[in-house]
Parts: C-alpha cells; sequence; structure tokens
C-alpha cells in the first residue's frame, strides 16, 4: 500500500488534536460507526423542483437488502472465548462481565438466523415503497410494476416486502416478481480481478493488516473490560469481534445487548476508519485495486441503460425494483461518481472525509434514476441516492438536479 504507512495512520486515528468531522459525526450517532450496518432511517424523501412541463414516466430502482442479522457466527465464539479466557486468569472487569453477557445474549439471539432479513428491514422497504408510492401515485395507477432480486433470501424477503405493500395500497396492481441466478449476472456481479483484489490475500491486505490491527487494540476500551490490558495477540481479533457484535445490535429489534456504548467513542471511529478504507478499495475507484468493484458492476448499470430505454418506448413497465446487496450498491454510486464518490483515494483519513459507507449503502440503502417527460419527445432524469436527490459530477444538469437523458446516457457508455 503506497501512501497507507502504519506510523502515521496511527497518528492521524489517535493524535491529541480537536475531533476531526468524522468523530463529532459517531460521537453524536455511534451507530454510523457500524458503516454498512447503520440501519437505514430515512423518513422523508425528497426531489428536486420539477421542471416545468415534465411529469415523472418511469422509475429505475436498486435496493440493498434491508437489515438483517450477522453473517458471521465466529464473531461471538471469538469474542466469548476471549472473556472466557481472561476469566480464568481472573482479569476480567465487572463492565467486562457484563459485556460477555451481552455477546452471549446476542448469540443465542441470532442462533438459526445468520444473515436473514430482521423485521426492522422488512419495515424498511416497506416504508420505502410507501414514499415511492406517495410521490410518484402515477406510476402506480396503471399496474405495471417488475421486480427482480438477488437468489439470496434476505434480498428476496426484501423484494417481498416491498412488493406486499405496493399491492396492499394499489388496488389491482400485482407485481412480478423474479429472483432467478441468471439474473445474478447483473444484480451481483464479481469479475475474478475483484474477488482477487479483496480477499485477504490481496497484495494490498498485508500493510493494511498491520494498520487494522494497530486501531484495533482500543486501549481505553480494553481497560474497561480487563483489569490489565492483555498482551496478547489476539486483543485486535477480539476488539474486531466485539465490534461486529456490537454494531449489529442496532439492525435487531428489542435486543437490549448496549456494547457499543462501551467503546471509546475515538477508538470506535479508528475502527471505522479501518473498516471503511477497507470496503473503499474493494468497492470505490480505489488505485489499490485498479478500480476492479467499479469495473465489476457495469453489467449492471448496462441493464439500467437497457431497460430503460426498452421501457421508455414501450410503456410496459413503469417502475422497474432490483434487491441485491452492499457492494452493488456501493460499486454503482462509485462508478458513475454520484455525489462525488468516484474520487480516487490513497488512505483511511482521506476515505473518511469523502467516502462514507455508512452514507451510501446503510441496511436498505437503494438508488433511483427517476425519468420525466414532457409529452414531446424530451426525457430528463432526477438521480436519488437513499431517496435524496445526487448530483453526477461529469454531466452537465439540463435543469437544477435534472440530466437530459441522452447525455447521461453517453455518459455511462463511456464507464
Amino acid at each position: 500500500m503506497r501512501l497507507l504507512t502504519v506510523a502515521a495512520a496511527v497518528a492521524a486515528c489517535f493524535s491529541g488534536f480537536a475531533a476531526s468531522e468524522i468523530e463529532e459525526i459517531v460521537e453524536a450517532c455511534r451507530e454510523k460507526a457500524g458503516g454498512i450496518y447503520y440501519a437505514y432511517n430515512v423518513e422523508e424523501d425528497s426531489i428536486a423542483p420539477v421542471p416545468e412541463g415534465y411529469k415523472p414516466i418511469y422509475i429505475s430502482h436498486y435496493g440493498r437488502h434491508g437489515s438483517r442479522w450477522p453473517v458471521n457466527r465466529n464473531i461471538y465464539k471469538t469474542a466469548g472465548d476471549f472473556f472466557q479466557e481472561q476469566q480464568l486468569a481472573e482479569n476480567i472487569t465487572p463492565e467486562g462481565k457484563e459485556a460477555w453477557k451481552m455477546v452471549t445474549r446476542c448469540a443465542g439471539n441470532a442462533h438459526g438466523h445468520l444473515g436473514e432479513l430482521t423485521d426492522m428491514g422488512s419495515r424498511q422497504h416497506r416504508a420505502i415503497a410507501e414514499r415511492m408510492r406517495l410521490r410518484f401515485p402515477e406510476l402506480f395507477a396503471e399496474g405495471k410494476v417488475a421486480a427482480r432480486s438477488s437468489v439470496e433470501p434476505r434480498c428476496i424477503m426484501s423484494m417481498m416486502a416491498f412488493c406486499d405493500q405496493l399491492e396492499e395500497k394499489v388496488g389491482g396492481l400485482r407485481v412480478s416478481k423474479h429472483a432467478t441466478p441468471g439474473d445474478m449476472d447483473f444484480i451481483h456481479h464479481n469479475t475474478p480481478e475483484a474477488k482477487l483484489n479483496t480477499g485477504e490475500d490481496a497484495p494490498w491486505m498485508w500493510e493494511f493488516s498491520r494498520y487494522r490491527d494497530s486501531v484495533s487494540l482500543c486501549p481505553k476500551t480494553a481497560a474497561k473490560l480487563f483489569k490489565d490490558v492483555p498482551q496478547s495477540e489476539s486483543l485486535p481479533i477480539f476488539i474486531r469481534s466485539l465490534y461486529d457484535v456490537a454494531i449489529s445490535v442496532q439492525d435487531i429489534d428489542s435486543l437490549e445487548a448496549d456494547i457499543i456504548t462501551l467503546f471509546d467513542a475515538e477508538e470506535l471511529t479508528g475502527l471505522w476508519k479501518a473498516s471503511n478504507f477497507m470496503q473503499y478499495v474493494a468497492n470505490g475507484r480505489s488505485p489499490e485495486s485498479m478500480s476492479s468493484g467499479p469495473e465489476s458492476v457495469k453489467p449492471l448499470l448496462r441493464e439500467f441503460v437497457g431497460r430503460a430505454d426498452e421501457m421508455l418506448a414501450s410503456g410496459d413497465i413503469r417502475v422497474d425494483l432490483r434487491f441485491g446487496h452492499d457492494t452493488d450498491l456501493l460499486r454503482l454510486v462509485s462508478l458513475i461518481d454520484a455525489d462525488g464518490y468516484g474520487v480516487e483515494l490513497e488512505d483511511a483519513e482521506a476515505a473518511a472525509e469523502k467516502w462514507r459507507n455508512f452514507e451510501i449503502s446503510p441496511m436498505g440503502g437503494n438508488f433511483q434514476l427517476v425519468f420525466y417527460g414532457n409529452g414531446m419527445g424530451k426525457v430528463v432524469v432526477l438521480p436519488r441516492l437513499n431517496e435524496v436527490p445526487v448530483k453526477i459530477s461529469d454531466v452537465p444538469e439540463a435543469f437544477p438536479g435534472y440530466y437530459d437523458w441522452e447525455i447521461l446516457k453517453n455518459y455511462f457508455s463511456t464507464l
């Protein structure tokens, strides 16, 4: 890794200077340190003022699945085993014992549910669907809606929740729903290059792992849990497992386990920075991965364009819905450079300022292209990320917030 030296990274994360903007954000809302585990909390959507003479004619949408249980059972065992080891050494504090109890409670709650959509995740998609229905009622009046999903159950259940809401609220509406392996070629495509550059054996991971271990020592947090901070090579792994358990609690209803408050806020920010940078390299326009993440999502962008042209010509479908995963949403937004997220960055500090995973792809995150026509053949498009308008950096606007479809389509073809 060219510019991410361990010494510089640690100094940046734990300096004595005033708190950075991201540290203040995490201090105010620790759940955002969960990154892609941050639970979608948008309650109001918005659009730019519609140009005179235009009306909505088509929506093309990609939604990440909603809140889910963790997919890795080992986070519970790793954290629990370390607590057990320290208990045997009589090195655990009362706070540590309480944290251990909460980890055990979380493990029991997740048993049999790993990777499964939670009730909260279903509600998120119902709410997004309802806001879409209310914002664009004319597009649902004709009952022409299609939905496609990744074959992962949590994505299928997200699609069903979204579509159930529409069908319950719009009389006579029947959404065509599909979850087929063939659609995975665009809904969740992953090239060999992307897999190579995102695995634990990727060339950049060796130095990054040293940096990640350094910010995972969390001595202030460890001092709350243990009488003497363990001098163990397993400490960083334990801290990361405890962090993974802590950030997942927000996605599960009525799970009484406030583990995240045990973390020192500055150290929690450091853990998020490491996780965020790892995802940036995997999914952003990173020099370290040669942008292999965004490259792998090009089939999805081509499908967006092809379906749009087909539906604009035929009028067969007014709303196209797709349901998939965090990586694809992160990669799509980075590929098209929405709101500057296509930036090339070289270290965790820069990513923490300019590419924040919880802003792009929280649980239930979504990207929409809303098409408007003026009845005389002119079509403009409003891009929205998480139900808020975004700008496409390298494309001129036809109207504030809106892009000429032919110009935007030509830009997409160059990517």
